[in-house]
């Protein structure tokens, strides 16, 4: 999955405002709080997109070929999914 720089920049925007607004924390610096809930969510979605292309290399690997979005590839794509989070200790 690809989010967009955009994107990513909403969601930062509606973390920092929802953190501050709930008095949650308190920022001395914006610009760079923005900066860092930014990269944190890049470094996710960067990690989900590794996983995501690791699991379907593995399905594609089969000898018998699965179909993406049936019961069984759904199935095997949750469980392997969830090994290769558990391997990154995630």
């Amino acid at each position: 999955m690809h989010i967009s720089e955009d994107r990513i920049s909403h969601i930062a925007h509606k973390i920092y405002d929802k953190l501050y607004n709930d008095d949650l924390a308190d920022f001395p610096d914006e610009r760079r709080a923005l900066d860092s809930i930014k990269d944190s969510i890049e470094g996710f979605f960067s990690i989900m997109e590794q996983v995501d292309q690791a699991v379907r290399a593995k399905l594609a690997s089969y000898s018998q070929a699965k179909v993406p979005g049936s019961r069984e590839w759904e199935i095997l794509y949750q469980k392997f999914h969830a090994e290769e989070l558990a391997k990154r200790k995630w």
